[in-house]
């Protein structure tokens, strides 16, 4: 018995040991930053209540930042702080894209390094640490001045000393062959005669600082930051982007108001998708086979062309036994795994634990039970295929249709998806049973994308229910939901919207979703209240479940459509048990019944549009101008942003005392307008000359293309100028001196997989430049003077642009140089140049088409042949060469047409 329980013993000494090192190894592996996550919430929380302008002074660190009162020690300063206690260099690097890349700051302040060391991290950890954070910085920021203040010497951790200090002298070292980081020294006058540390800087507990401390570290740190100079205009921020977790928008207040924006918004959605305007409808086609017979419903395969080289695939579900005319539901799948044909295989018994599901065949294939259902409610569902799912072939569903060339083109795959839709509501409604005036659409995550775009630009749409996508989070991570130009300015709420006062309703989940009642609806709401149609909108989320379309949230469908299907069905309807289909069963292609061989791979694919493109562009220059002017002019609008608000200007006169300038009036300006542009300008004037009029000359360089390397003006302007002109000039947006510094592609990065992801949210760099061509232009427009327009340098393109949006008679005489510019010459997505849809729209010389007939001379022009096509009706106004344009050439032309 003594040795039984001598090995009990024994025994249980083990099992400690074995729990003790298992209890060991859990918090080894444990994640170290988990403990910060409510500080980092709390940091968002902030953001979202109180948004954040880019380009301020970001306080990053430990205690001693989040102490630090800025308010009071730097009133004047536009400064964030986001010092969380106790933590180290690490953990602000951990946290880097959610604490420092949100605000692209102009700088960035950190204090940390002390509690390192104290929890035994060596100076050279340390200093690793700080350098894979200033890497990360340089990168995303490559002109942000970092300062890093030197881990202070304190009364507490005096014993650390040594570490400290090298700590600081590795950090020092970085800082020598950085001019983008700034060491700066607080030991030195921190320490006292007698080599300690002097107790007046430090609270009680002698760790952290006291009124005296931050006043000394303000006071060291001021004249570094006084000498970043404020970057003031609001574009240099970081772009938005799909991954972006807030998307607000504010709809109008009136119902003329939103009519007119919602014209405008529609617009926006159909050139975005290459759908404007809208394709030629070619025959269907369909091929309608093997039904399966379930009893109370059918199942067929089909397939239709919906455009030359591109096939629709789905499964047609009907009611066994139809009477006279029934509704028709399209419903789009969304990316879950294998798309139409998904089975949730393991994860379905997940499904019925948690409530999502009551019965097995919901739980392993809820799409399919979507439409099964839907066919028993007395309804025919066309249940199609997402490009590149199930049975949709050859095309790759996010390959094909990302490079430059597609861009330019606005060849994309959320265009010919939603072509797709169109032509599924086209076959919808030519089936015979279908009751063309009720017709639904309903779709979830990608095919709630699908559901929500349709019904924006389909009027035949009567009812919809997207499911999960409708929100002000994020907003779509597929290429077939973001194209160039769609999201600018607006967001899902927004294209929801459109479909007022139509019944809609949408459920949300514990996704991007889930705020869809707070955040969403009531601006939906608003809508529908100016049509007095706010019960035609209706949000549930449904925090308890992930991402889903689940019986909960179908159930709820099901009843919406059986409300306003007119179905007259008695209630609540539940979701039905059902016998699916095998995968084999769904399939419409195989050996015996191939795709058809016209089926185009997205190389091919391609050309056919691109042949299509020109054919349509020489039919709009065949046609009557006014028409040219509605569809291209119309696409322009949406590329070009040409209306611009709130402009407003401050000009200071610049003294000038070197010979031959002496009779020359400088004065300096600041053009703004609503987009919080900071336009710096230049307008050189005669002191002795009446003013003749404005040459706005404009060059890529910036407006220093005006002067000699000695500062004094040009001989051709100065010309101009004696001549009684007042010639102006400007930084146009990330040229020049327009940020304070040199620019360079960081301050503009396109996303590399798929500029439609940065161009979806964000304007073109050459859009920017050209808006701020009419904002300066726009200015000096109330002056009754001459107005002549030259530009030169990579300035040609932009100048040519914005002059289509300018009228005839506010606009004298336009001379640019293209230097050999055509769109077909962009390759690249990085290109600065690159505007989506340009050669869609007939390239520079379709888009000069849209210019009122003036005088307008265009030099370097490498497609004089197309130019003449497009402006033959400008007749003896237009001046067309090859040569380069020259300053000479400039001021005799300005010159002799007086």
């Amino acid at each position: 018995m003594i040795r039984f329980l001598h090995m009990l013993t024994a025994v249980g000494f083990i099992f400690s040991i074995v729990a003790n090192a298992s209890a060991l190894d859990q918090k080894k592996t444990a994640d170290p930053f988990a403990r910060w996550e409510s500080n980092i919430k709390a940091f968002e929380a902030d953001d979202k209540e109180h948004p954040k302008e880019p380009g301020q002074v970001l306080f990053i660190g430990s205690s001693s930042i989040r102490l630090w009162d800025l308010e009071k020690w730097f009133p004047e300063l536009d400064a964030i702080n986001r010092g969380f206690g106790g933590s180290e260099v690490a953990d602000s690097l951990h946290f880097y894209d959610r604490i420092v890349k949100p605000y692209a700051p102009r700088a960035i302040v950190m204090y940390a390094g002390d509690n390192d060391l104290s929890r035994e991290k060596t100076p050279a950890q340390v200093q690793a640490d700080f350098k894979e954070f200033v890497t990360k910085v340089h990168k995303d920021f490559p002109d942000t001045q970092i300062i890093f203040v030197a881990i202070k010497p304190s009364i507490k951790r005096w014993n650390l000393i040594e570490k400290v200090r090298e700590a600081n002298s590795l950090i020092i070292k970085m800082a020598e062959g950085d001019k983008q980081l700034t060491f700066l020294d607080i030991d030195t006058p921190m320490i006292g005669e007698d080599k300690m540390p002097k107790a007046e800087f430090f609270a009680k507990d002698g760790l952290h600082l006291n009124d005296a401390g931050y006043k000394l570290w303000s006071d060291l740190l001021k004249p570094h930051l006084d000498a970043i100079p404020a970057i003031k205009d609001a574009r240099f921020k970081t772009l938005r982007n799909l991954r972006d977790t807030y998307h607000p928008w504010s709809p109008p207040t009136t119902l003329a108001a939103w009519e007119k924006e919602a014209e405008r918004i529609r617009r926006q959605v159909l050139v975005s998708n290459g759908l404007w305007p809208l394709p030629e409808k070619t025959p269907l086609e369909p091929v309608i086979s093997k039904k399966i017979d379930r009893g109370d419903y059918t199942v067929e395969s089909v397939y239709f062309r919906s455009r030359p080289g591109h096939y629709v695939t789905g499964s047609l579900y009907r009611p066994k036994n139809i009477e006279g005319k029934i509704p028709g539901i399209l419903s789009p799948h969304g990316h879950w795994k294998d798309g139409r044909f998904y089975d949730a295989e393991g994860g379905s018994q997940a499904q019925l634990d948690q409530g999502a599901e009551e019965f097995a065949s919901g739980a392993h294939s809820p799409l399919q039970a979507r439409m099964v259902q839907l066919a028993r409610m007395g309804t025919v569902v066309f249940h199609y295929d997402m490009i590149g799912y199930a049975d949709s072939q050859p095309l790759d569903h996010r390959t094909g249709f990302n490079d430059a060339d597609a861009a330019l083109r606005l060849h994309n795959l959320m265009g010919l998806q939603t072509w797709n839709s169109i032509r599924s509501l086209d076959f919808l409604e030519s089936l015979p049973e279908v009751d063309t005036d009720r017709l639904a659409v309903t779709g979830a995550s990608g095919g709630g994308t699908q559901t929500m775009i349709l019904a924006a630009i389909d009027d035949r749409v009567d009812v919809t229910f997207p499911a999960v996508m409708v929100s002000t989070g994020m907003q779509g991570g597929c290429v077939c939901e973001n194209a160039s130009y769609l999201r600018q300015g607006v967001n899902n709420i927004a294209f929801a919207a459109l479909f007022a006062p139509k019944p809609q309703a949408m459920s949300g989940a514990d996704d991007w979703t889930i705020e869809i009642e707070t955040k969403g609806l009531p601006e939906l709401k608003q809508v529908y209240s100016l049509f007095g149609k706010a019960d035609s909108i209706e949000a549930k989320a449904f925090p308890q479940f992930k991402h889903n379309y689940n019986q909960v949230a179908r159930e709820l469908m099901y009843n919406w459509f059986n409300e306003h299907l007119d179905l007259g069905i008695d209630g609540p309807i539940q979701q039905s048990d059902f016998w699916p289909l095998t995968r084999e069963q769904l399939t419409i292609f195989n050996d015996k019944n191939p795709l058809p061989d016209d089926a185009l791979t997205a190389a091919p694919l391609r050309e056919l549009m691109t042949k299509e493109d020109q054919e349509e562009f020489e039919s709009w220059l065949k046609g009557d101008i006014e028409d040219y002017r509605n569809i291209v002019g119309g696409a322009a609008e949406v590329m070009l942003k040409p209306e611009v608000s709130d402009i407003e200007a401050e000009y200071t006169t610049v003294p000038q005392d070197s010979e031959p300038t002496s009779n020359i009036t400088r004065a300096d300006g600041i053009v703004t307008n609503s987009d919080g542009a900071y336009i710096k300008t230049v307008s050189l004037s005669s002191e002795t000359k009446e003013p003749a009029g404005f040459v706005f000359w404009f060059d890529s360089a910036g407006y220093s293309h005006l002067f000699k390397n000695d500062g004094t003006v040009k001989d051709e302007v100065l010309q101009l100028i004696q001549a009684g002109y007042i010639v102006v000039s400007a930084d146009l947006f990330m040229t020049g001196d327009s940020k304070g510094r040199t620019q360079s592609a960081q301050d503009y990065p396109i996303d590399e997989n798929y500029p439609g992801y940065t161009y979806c949210y964000n304007t073109p760099l050459l859009t920017e430049r050209v808006r701020d061509i009419l904002s300066v232009i726009q200015n000096r427009s109330q002056q009754d003077k001459k107005r002549i327009l030259v530009a030169t340098g990579d300035a040609g393109t932009w100048q040519l642009l914005a002059r289509s949006a300018i009228p005839a008679n506010k606009i004298d005489r336009t001379i640019v140089d293209l230097n050999g510019f055509s769109f077909s010459d962009v390759t690249t997505i990085d290109d600065p140049n690159l505007l989506p849809g340009a050669l869609k729209f007939g390239g520079l010389p379709g888009l000069a088409r849209l210019i009122d007939p003036s005088p307008l001379a265009i030099f370097g022009a490498s497609k004089k042949d197309d130019f003449n096509k497009t402006l033959s009706h400008f007749k003896e106004n237009l001046t067309l060469s090859s040569e380069p344009l020259t300053g000479k050439k400039v001021v005799q032309m300005i010159l002799e047409s007086e």
